[in-house]
């Protein structure tokens, strides 16, 4: 079982107390030594998954949609529907259509 936060962060205190000397402590001044603190400024915390996932999502966005919008502008250059009846094969859903079928012509 661990210590209690209160013991443990007692513990940390202790030491860094005695072991002042060695990083130069002893001769600073407080005024010299919370300037020094104040200069780190404090600890940003750590994104979570969801705030990562989003800022990848946003930044994928626009790619996304000027892919859609190549895309359609191909799909609509070829003409895929007006060659090959698949689309109405597909849409009337009458006829079995196998992948030989598809693949034929």
């Amino acid at each position: 079982m661990r210590p209690p936060k209160d013991e443990r962060l007692k513990g940390i205190l202790r030491q860094v107390y005695q072991e002042k000397e060695k990083i130069g402590i002893v001769d600073a001044e407080p005024g010299e030594i919370m300037r020094r603190i104040r200069k780190i400024g404090a600890l940003q915390p750590a994104p979570s998954f969801i705030e990562m996932f989003g800022s990848f999502v946003w930044r994928l966005a626009p790619i996304i949609c000027l892919l859609i919008l190549v895309l359609t502008a191909v799909s609509l250059a070829v003409d895929f529907a007006s060659r090959h009846d698949v689309f109405q094969v597909l849409m009337n859903g009458r006829e079995e259509l196998t992948l030989v079928q598809l693949f034929e012509g």
